[in-house]
């Protein structure tokens, strides 16, 4: 079934910007040295270099492959949000957006696969690694916030699904 989440037109217009730029980042040359492609693609062996070459050469493509397909898939759901005409918009609207059953698991991927991005370049190592107060974290929270929102959502049609009558 699908799942209706609230997301105010700011709210869509940044998160289409967060995901070009993860789009861009998953479809760019591979800095070994990037914290955030380590995030996202982490070394599989860490006491053994040989082992971890090999996973990553073996996987990284296919891996990298994913986040790409799953990110275009939620920006296409978040189509609407592409539009020229925000002048003429109240930013702060809240508009619904359907996300289908079989696109419930690639946004899952990349909002926590964003998060990710987002934690390497701030450094956030933990959830209480932060400073809720810094600004420069209100993306992180807000990310992790869809997220949940997004997971209780989807528990709940599920739930629906599965006991229908009540």
């Amino acid at each position: 079934m699908t799942v209706t989440i609230s997301i105010a037109w700011i709210e869509g217009r940044n998160l289409l910007h967060l995901l070009d730029e993860f789009l861009g980042l998953v479809e760019g040359p591979r800095d070994g040295a990037d914290p955030a492609l380590l995030r996202l693609a982490p070394v599989a062996y860490p006491g053994d270099d040989a082992a971890a070459s090999e996973f990553r050469r073996g996987t990284e493509s296919e891996l990298f492959d994913r986040r790409r397909s799953d990110a275009i898939v939620m920006r296409d759901d978040l189509h609407e949000f592409d539009a020229d005409d925000e002048d003429s918009r109240d930013m702060l609207t809240p508009h619904e957006v359907e996300v289908p059953p079989g696109h419930i698991d690639p946004w899952l991927r990349t909002l926590t696969a964003i998060r990710l991005v987002v934690a390497s370049r701030l450094g956030v190592v933990s959830d209480d690694h932060h400073d809720a107060d810094d600004p420069r974290f209100h993306v992180y929270d807000w990310l992790g916030y869809r997220l949940e929102d997004l997971i209780q959502r989807a528990d709940a049609v599920d739930a629906a699904d599965e006991n229908p009558t009540g």
